[in-house]
């Protein structure tokens, strides 16, 4: 073999082993505007093996909800991800919103300018079946919010932008809150049963209560 043969094989092992160690520590911030890997083939086609699911359908602004990636298989476990919440009403290229909060180890924070701790991506290549996260809304934020994931199965086999089973919708009151109404014909009862409680006494005990025609 010639040295120049020799030459470039090093090259080449020496890019490969920089872009798999890039890829082993998360996305960088330049994934940011496409939640794309900055590596490999084309993305995948057919349907993800993986799920998207908030906790919650509507939060109030500034409030947080609770959502999980997972494999649907337990054998489809991912290597990689990059994970970001967008208003899908900014086109053409909605940026990340809000923030995350009480982030699991197996994942660590990007921040997207001009904003902080926006994204999120892995910390290592090692399987994962399914993590959770805490999203915090903006306080002066109103409208949809939709999740969306870029599932990494391995270096060269992904998923990108897979969205959220359900869209958040951020200014409404939390969905798992009782409506006003509810709340108000909840607190008469103790009212009104006290009220009749009362008047039957007074026509049970009244003598004259029973008047015979």
């Amino acid at each position: 073999m010639s040295p120049f043969v020799k030459l470039v094989m090093l090259v080449l092992v020496a890019n490969a082993s920089k872009y798999a160690d890039a890829y082993s520590r998360g996305a960088p911030e330049e994934a940011c505007l496409t939640v794309e890997p900055q590596h490999g083939p084309s993305p995948q086609t057919t349907p993800a093996p993986f799920s998207v699911t908030p906790q919650q359908s509507s939060i109030e602004k500034g409030g947080t909800v609770k959502v999980t990636i997972e494999a649907k298989s337990s054998r489809g476990s991912f290597q990689g991800f990059m994970f970001v919440a967008v208003n899908p009403n900014d086109s053409p290229s909605p940026q990340p919103v809000g923030h995350f909060m009480n982030n699991p180890h197996p994942a660590r924070s990007i921040d997207c300018r001009p904003g902080q701790s926006n994204a999120l991506t892995h910390r290592d290549a090692k399987g994962k079946d399914k993590l959770e996260f805490t999203w915090v809304a903006p306080p002066d934020f109103e409208g949809e919010i939709e999740f969306r994931c870029t599932f990494l199965r391995d270096f060269t086999t992904f998923w990108v932008q897979v969205p959220s089973s359900t869209r958040v919708q951020v200014g409404q009151p939390a969905s798992n809150e009782k409506s006003g109404s509810e709340k108000i014909s909840s607190s008469l009862i103790p009212l009104v049963t006290v009220f009749d409680y009362f008047v039957w006494r007074i026509w049970f005990w009244t003598p004259n209560a029973n008047i015979n025609p």
